[in-house]
């Protein structure tokens, strides 16, 4: 998926998937830069998706499911 939005949707698949991921991994999953992965991760959030993220080595970012 090429477009902005269809890659936002992957990701959200991706997050729900692979809790924990790296901004790192998450952009190279997606194939564009980190910067571009943490800027769609904002978006997705003013969009009011709830994405947390967990700083420091052993962390990541998720979004949580439904409990």
């Amino acid at each position: 998926m090429s477009t902005p939005t269809g890659r936002r949707l992957q990701m959200l698949a991706i997050l729900q998937s692979n809790p924990g991921i790296s901004a790192g991994r998450l952009a190279d999953r997606l194939d564009v830069t980190e910067r571009t992965a943490r800027r769609d991760v904002e978006h997705l959030r003013d969009l009011g998706y709830r994405i947390d993220a967990e700083p420091g080595r052993f962390g990541g970012t998720h979004s949580p499911r439904d409990r």
